[in-house]
């Protein structure tokens, strides 16, 4: 808190030696809360509303035990059904197998992987309402990651369990400064090179600091050897001229690179205008999500695709698992679980010492349970996020033509983000990630909207950032994820609390209740904690 109140207090006398609505907007796009008062001074005040804390660990650590810490042989003559074969399903099952416990896996897809999903030539995605037939050509590099489809560097179990399955990675290109930010409502609805908005960003900033330390605005926090080392930073950071101005930058680019690559070197891009980049949060937001701990350098993928990672647990717990197996009753017994499930018209009941439930919130509900009234509340409110993405197969005009390899461009229409593909480089064609839409509204319309119509938008809605897109792409498929059955949404959104905690002898898990809902590893975070209740009770 002191920390916080010191930095705002250091701004806040820059904000007085400079004066200025653009200087507190700019601070504010800092991320320091200031507000404006008659005179023009500055008091402390929130901006917007904090984003809430991630929900914390539960009890006994989601971090621990690790792998290797359980008692060896601790499951010996125990059963566990494990509902639902993705990744949280197959982690628990590889761990608990390795303890000893007799496990199986109920998985209701043909394949287990769960939202681990690469769609390829011929592939098929059935939605509740709809069916689509990929018709990529037949390219190892022409692949699309229809779920998860990076992984963070520090993201240590899946890591893990790839160099022990024999997973080849690769970097996967999250930050890429030749691609584009686009805003319907500013620098005139033109799509910008993010270059010019990072450098210009930092110039603005490192000029306003510098002339307050040069005004003397801060003799109170800095001595005067401090000052001439502050300066010195500031002119490295933003580009500063030798009067600590900022006038543009080379770093920006020069006219025209987009298009001829290294052959301008003339005159300098003009700086974006400050008041421009101040006045709408869409430009401070995406500079800021590289940053982001699960968002930073250096970011990894599959060769080949992430469902390389599905195919190598499912070929460690094969003998396990059980495909096409619906899940149609959940019961408590004595000392146990009865699980009935439906496999290709079948009824079967199968009964174990201990169940892991980790099929999705959206589809738990609807199984006929018994459940507490606690565990059966949460299952029943639990939201997910409505994502959706669409792809297409291209010649790769964004290589070609406007020297983007990989990354992300950003839109603040419905299609939100733009993925260039991450290998492949330099060939003729690649899957061009069309849209990626995400919770609130966005994701809601896109799922309403037909296959067809999704491709529309995603023509329609990029071609504002690349005019090649209703020339250039072709063979476009969708996914919106809240209409994919036995999963009927992207990613959990709800705070758990009560699904944390054992239901006598039934275990929940599954990335929705983790620390890092979304991810990989929060899926497999997951199993670890499951496997920790189960172990506490054998």
């Amino acid at each position: 808190m002191a920390e916080n109140k010191s930095r705002r207090e250091f701004l806040t006398s820059i904000g007085r030696a400079v004066g200025g609505s653009a200087v507190l907007k700019t601070m504010a796009a800092m991320g320091v809360g200031v507000s404006v008062t008659a005179c023009g001074s500055s008091s402390a005040a929130p901006v917007s509303a904090p984003l809430p804390p991630p929900p914390p660990p539960p009890p006994g650590g989601m971090l621990s035990p690790r792998p290797g810490d359980w008692p060896a042989n601790v499951g010996a003559g125990n059963s566990v059904v494990i509902l639902g074969g993705g990744i949280t399903g197959m982690t628990a099952a590889l761990e608990m197998t390795r303890l000893g416990y007799s496990c199986t896996i109920l998985e209701a897809n043909s394949m287990a992987g769960g939202r681990n999903k690469t769609i390829r030539a011929g592939d098929s995605i059935n939605e509740t309402d709809s069916s689509q037939t990929c018709n990529f050509d037949f390219n190892s590099e022409l692949y699309f990651n229809a779920g998860p489809a990076r992984i963070a560097h520090h993201h240590e179990f899946l890591l893990g369990y790839c160099r022990e399955f024999g997973v080849a990675l690769e970097t996967f290109v999250n930050d890429n400064r030749a691609a584009l930010l686009h805003s319907t409502t500013s620098m005139g609805g033109q799509a910008i090179i993010a270059r010019r908005v990072q450098a210009d960003t930092r110039g603005y900033i490192a000029r306003l600091l510098a002339l307050a330390v040069n005004q003397n605005a801060l003799d109170q926090e800095l001595s005067a050897s401090d000052k001439t080392n502050i300066l010195q930073m500031l002119a490295g950071f933003g580009d500063l001229d030798g009067n600590f101005d900022y006038s543009g930058t080379s770093r920006a680019g020069f006219p025209g690179q987009e298009n001829s690559g290294s052959r301008q070197r003339g005159a300098l891009v003009n700086p974006l205008q400050l008041q421009d980049l101040i006045t709408e949060t869409f430009w401070q937001q995406r500079q800021g999500f590289p940053e982001s701990l699960n968002q930073q350098a250096t970011m990894l993928q599959p060769v080949g695709g992430m469902d390389r990672i599905a195919r190598a647990f499912e070929a460690q717990v094969t003998n396990d698992l059980i495909t096409e197996a619906q899940v149609t009753e959940i019961r408590k017994i004595t000392n146990g679980v009865r699980i009935t499930f439906d496999r290709l018209g079948t009824p079967t009941q199968l009964d174990a010492d201990f169940c892991v439930c980790t099929i999705p919130a959206t589809v738990l509900r609807n199984i006929p349970n018994d459940f507490s009234a606690a565990h059966q509340s949460e299952i029943a409110n639990f939201n997910y996020s409505a994502a959706g993405k669409v792809a297409f197969q291209s010649r790769r005009f964004w290589e070609q033509d406007h020297n983007i390899y990989g990354g992300i461009s950003w839109t603040t229409q419905d299609i939100t983000q733009i993925w260039y593909p991450n290998s492949g480089f330099g060939q003729d064609n690649g899957i061009l990630v069309g849209a990626y839409t995400f919770g609130g509204s966005a994701g809601v319309n896109f799922a309403n909207l037909s296959p067809q119509e999704r491709i529309n938008m995603a023509v329609l809605q990029g071609g504002n950032l690349h005019s090649e897109m209703s020339t250039e792409v072709g063979r476009g498929i969708s996914i919106a994820w809240p209409k994919i059955p036995f999963q009927l949404g992207a990613w959990g959104t709800s705070s758990p609390q009560t699904l944390l905690t054992p239901d006598e002898k039934i275990v929940f898990a599954g990335e929705h209740l983790s620390i890092l809902q979304g991810w990989q590893e929060g899926a497999i975070l997951s199993a670890y904690h499951a496997i920790d209740r189960v172990v506490a009770n054998t």
